[in-house]
């Protein structure tokens, strides 16, 4: 009886029926699957949009007895023929809310306070005095930025503005039952894009939206997993049924099918198998010896066939290769940031092992995961490959942001709910054979001692080991919805955008574009090899290009930006370069007028007129060392609301997030220009004008830099000057200052000068060169050109 049991199963498990078994798992289960997907799931989805419409009907109803209340209270003090100043002192306004009275004539942006009246609230009062009853609007106004409720009521001979907190409203919203899944209130005006009020709850799939009558509101409403399954139809009954047709059809194949026969794919003539006198057993090393029929050795087509490693991408060495080197050139470990040749130095096995090193130095830290996002060179989508193997393997986690500006992972790692970290592989404004990294860790750039103390680490260890999971993220649209609803604007202004081919050449202008100006983009189709100049807005020669498209469109504005976007130069109408040290001095007017008294940091390259005016605005000057990364340190050290250095690094930390970011400082000062309803050439001339010379490059190999400097110091006589020794030198006349120091991002002695008077300019520029050339003979120093 055992042996019948024994003899039973095995023929039941005969290779003959295994294919009629496939065959029937697949006829009942996909037909179950067919019919899940084309009656079930859309008839379950109507069910359930019906549901959630009725749901969100609901919680229109509810708000729009709150409004109608409101409205009707304000009906009534329009009719109650009062003045406004009675109406002021009277207690008919609604709870919570205060008001202004203005006259027509007085309804202009700047008048009142608390708010004052911005654009969009001189329009509702001017639409109030046409037609007495509008819609309730919500407007960002006040001193926080932050949400209110605004309406304004026809008085005889004058308007009144009653201003209410968003908690007003709010009240009412937190009364509504968020357990059936997400509730959103969103205000849209005509032409305009939707705006995110107040949210509450979690839901998933399409949203229900119901408008708001009276408003320019509408509830949506996405409803949860737990309303989706009481509300919709459950697939589970078909797939049951599938089971039990498939056990039947089991049970009939193993009564009607011969057990001995052979199944389809037996039949006819059986495959030699590896090792008959067709297909010879290889011994090891003997593939390279066969080929295929193009000639391709086997080996080589096996390789390609078993698919290699997946999580390399395309075109990335072996692992082997990426081991291959651990002796990685100190000298590309820069002050700030890692730059070197493509390849060259900064290779496939440094980028490997900068991914072990980080993702080890990240775990240390208390992190779970690494940003990493990347520029347009076309060396940085194969390091990028590689940077992430590495940090897989020391168990630490990646999400890849892709192609994007350094501003955007600044962005992430400032807004992310779950990082801080990330790796940016770029080399900025460097030309197209540089490459490299930019390293935030924990929200702070590692630079300095950290970064040879990386240089070791990666050299010798220990890394971490294991497993890490990489994801991609596309973060560009919440990146352009924070500065859209941050950054208000006025009428079209014009623009020109150059990006240099570099990171922003798509960001930009839609960004622009979204904010509402004309953009005419130049240069702004991604080209690793930068054809049409170097990606450096900090060079005057960089920027013919953009002043000749400038006047020949009559824009408002030029935009240049670097490769990776975190610098920015503006261009005015009249073809006058605007340097970031003037574009610090307009925001730092602006910013200090409602925040006295806080720090501003700017690097030694800057004017002199630069601390005077922060002085002169309340704020406190602090010079400090060039750099993206010792400038953002020394931010995050004293709390500064501004930070700027000459060659376009600008950081705003008021409304912002502190990080440098050129595009959004070119739109903080588009809203100056349409705040103050003036011209940059107009802005430009209402600052202090001094005689300047831009950055001026002078080649020094990247080894004898510091020492020639060092020397200068040593040995240069300069009169009765103050000598400032925070970055190189700068040299200090009671008309003027030069300075001489060593660039941290390309193989040069970085100068300038600035004075009073052009004699004083070309006496101080003369005197600096002189003992720069007195200290070092045999350097090649140009002769002082007068200004």
């Amino acid at each position: 009886m055992v042996a019948r049991k024994s003899t039973d199963h095995q023929l039941l498990l005969h290779r003959g029926l295994l294919l009629p078994t496939l065959l029937a798992a697949v006829a009942w289960l996909g037909g179950a699957h067919i019919i899940k997907q084309s009656v079930i799931e859309p008839r379950s989805e109507a069910r359930v949009a019906q549901a959630a419409q009725q749901q969100a009907q609901s919680y229109a109803t509810e708000l729009q007895r709150f409004l109608a209340s409101r409205a009707k209270q304000l009906r009534s003090i329009g009719a109650n023929k009062r003045t406004g100043a009675e109406t002021l002192h009277s207690a008919a306004l609604p709870e919570g809310a205060s008001a202004q009275v203005f006259t027509i004539e007085h309804v202009r942006v700047g008048a009142g306070a608390n708010p004052s009246l911005n654009f969009a609230l001189v329009d509702l009062l001017k639409r109030s005095s046409e037609e007495s009853a509008q819609p309730v609007e919500f407007l960002r106004t006040g001193a926080d930025n932050g949400w209110q409720l605004h309406d304004s009521v026809n008085l005889d001979g004058s308007l009144l503005l009653i201003t209410q907190p968003f908690t007003t409203f709010e009240s009412a919203l937190e009364k509504l039952d968020s357990s059936a899944g997400q509730i959103k209130l969103v205000q849209k005006f005509p032409d305009g894009p939707p705006q995110t009020l107040w949210q509450r709850g979690q839901g998933l799939g399409e949203s229900a939206k119901v408008k708001i009558d009276g408003s320019h509101l509408q509830v949506e409403f996405s409803p949860s997993a737990a309303f989706a399954r009481e509300h919709g139809i459950s697939a589970l009954w078909i797939y049951c049924a599938a089971l039990v047709g498939l056990a039947i059809s089991l049970l009939l194949l193993q009564r009607l099918l011969p057990r001995s026969s052979l199944a389809p794919w037996q039949r006819g003539v059986q495959k030699k198998s590896r090792g008959s006198a067709d297909y010879p057993e290889l011994k090891p090393g003997q593939a390279d010896l066969l080929t295929t029929a193009d000639g391709e050795p086997m080996s080589r087509k096996l390789a390609a066939s078993s698919g290699g490693n997946a999580a390399t991408g395309a075109g990335t060495p072996s692992k082997s290769e990426l081991q291959a080197s651990t002796e990685f050139p100190l000298h590309v470990f820069r002050a700030y940031d890692i730059r070197g040749i493509a390849g060259k130095e900064v290779n496939e096995p440094f980028a490997y092992q900068l991914g072990r090193a980080l993702g080890t130095l990240a775990q240390h830290a208390g992190e779970e995961l690494l940003l990493v996002g990347r520029d347009g060179r076309n060396s940085s989508e194969l390091l990028t490959s590689c940077l992430v193997e590495g940090i897989l393997d020391s168990g630490c986690n990646s999400v890849n942001l892709g192609l994007v500006p350094s501003p955007l992972l600044y962005y992430a790692c400032a807004n992310g709910k779950n990082a801080s970290s990330g790796v940016m592989v770029t080399a900025s404004h460097n030309p197209a054979e540089y490459n490299g990294f930019k390293i935030v860790m924990k929200g702070r750039p590692l630079a300095g001692d950290k970064l040879q103390r990386l240089h070791q680490l990666m050299q010798k260890g220990p890394f971490k080991s294991g497993q890490g999971s990489n994801r991609e993220q596309d973060i560009r649209e919440n990146y352009i919805d924070e500065i859209f609803n941050d950054v208000a604007l006025a009428g079209q202004p014009h623009l020109v955008v150059d990006a240099g081919n570099g990171a922003t050449s798509m960001l930009a202008p839609q960004l622009f574009e979204q904010l509402g100006c004309a953009v005419t983009p130049i240069f702004c189709e991604i080209d690793g090899n930068f054809p049409n100049h170097p990606p450096d807005p900090s060079r005057p020669e960089n920027l013919t290009a953009l002043i000749d498209k400038v006047a020949e469109t009559g824009a408002d504005l030029g935009v240049a930006l670097d490769g990776d976007g975190d610098r920015v130069t503006l261009i005015s109408a009249s073809g006058r370069i605007a340097w970031a040290d003037q574009l610090v001095m307009l925001l730092a007017r602006d910013i200090l007028a409602r925040n006295p008294g806080e720090d501003i940091v700017f690097d030694v390259k800057c004017t002199r007129a630069l601390a005077q005016l922060v002085n002169q605005y309340g704020g406190r000057p602090i010079m400090w060392k060039t750099g993206h990364a010792p400038m953002k340190t020394k931010m995050l050290e004293t709390g500064a609301i501004l930070g700027g250095e000459l060659s376009g690094h600008i950081f705003i930390k008021d409304r912002w997030f502190g990080f440098d970011d050129g595009i959004y400082a070119a739109a903080r000062v588009l809203e100056i220009m349409a705040l103050r309803e003036q011209s940059l050439d107009e802005l430009l001339e209402s600052l202090p004008q001094l005689t300047s010379t831009p950055e001026i490059l002078l080649p020094v190999a990247e080894e004898r830099k510091f020492a020639v400097v060092k020397a200068l110091k040593e040995q240069g006589e300069f009169g009765d000057a103050d000598i400032n020794t925070i970055d190189g030198l700068r040299i200090e006349y009671a008309d003027g200052w030069g300075l001489v120091r060593a660039s941290n991002t390309s193989a040069a002695l970085t100068l300038r000068f600035e004075a009073e008077s052009p004699e004083a300019l070309d006496r101080i520029r003369a005197r600096v060169l002189a003992q720069l050339k007195k200290a070092n003979p045999d350097l090649v120093v140009p002769d002082p050109q007068p200004v």
